[in-house]
Order: C-alpha cells, then sequence, then structure tokens
C-alpha cells in the first residue's frame, strides 16, 4: 500500500509544480479526489516538509454567532 501513497504523493505535488498554488477544492478537482482525502495528504506533505501549507482565513461568520438584531 505504501506505493500507493507515493503515487498519489507524487500526483499532488506534480499538480502544484505544473498549476502553482491552489486551495484544497481545487485541487481535489484536478486530481478526482474528495476534498477531505486532498486535505490528509496535504498534512502529511507538509509534516515531511514537501508542502507548505501558507494561509487559512475565517469564513464570514457562522449564522449561530451573527445576533439578532
Amino acid at each position: 500500500m505504501e506505493g500507493y501513497w507515493d503515487g498519489i504523493d507524487k500526483e499532488i505535488l506534480e499538480v502544484l509544480t505544473t498549476g502553482g498554488p491552489m486551495d484544497p477544492v481545487d485541487l481535489a478537482r484536478a486530481l478526482g479526489m474528495s476534498t477531505g482525502a486532498v486535505c490528509s495528504c496535504l498534512a502529511m506533505l507538509s509534516a515531511e516538509g514537501k508542502v507548505r501549507i501558507g494561509r487559512v482565513e475565517a469564513t464570514p461568520a457562522p449564522l449561530a454567532l451573527v445576533r439578532a438584531a
């Protein structure tokens, strides 16, 4: 199974090298994978120093946090 993950890692790195930085959703689309699977792979690649995760942004306030006027 190790060769399987090596292949996915290689595909991710190839897409990022040729396509430039992209978010996990776009990367998942490019690879035909789920966003969750791509995020898991990116976390492992980041821990190995093979990719750098540059920024995370908050979305607009969830409805539960918005107070009624």
